[in-house]
């Protein structure tokens, strides 16, 4: 059905013991919420944020206004918040405080 050189594509880079560990979730029993977080549900909040808040939840942009958005309006964003964060503005990272917590 594919060609052989995407077979054995995936098989090297999807497919294998190592990559079958970091995404299937029998192998993630023994952690809590703050350890390594599902990196699929960090970035789909990310994209969630992006797509409705930066970009006004419209659809069909082009790539010079999406790299527009993301220079103009998501850095700025992003930095105001962790400029705040840091004058005590917003409070503490609490992912990251719960997540040194546990490391300790």
């Amino acid at each position: 059905l594919a060609p052989d050189s995407i077979i054995q594509y995936l098989e090297e880079y999807y497919m294998g013991e190592a990559t079958l560990k970091m995404w299937s979730a029998v192998y993630r029993k023994d952690r809590n919420v703050f350890e390594l977080g599902d990196t699929n549900m960090l970035v789909e909040a990310w994209h969630h944020l992006l797509k409705y808040h930066h970009m006004e939840g419209k659809r069909n942009r082009r790539v010079d206004q999406l790299i527009h958005t993301l220079i103009n309006v998501a850095l700025p964003h992003y930095i105001a918040n962790h400029c705040a964060q840091q004058f005590g503005f917003h409070g503490p990272n609490l992912a990251l405080q719960k997540r040194n917590e546990i490391n300790r």
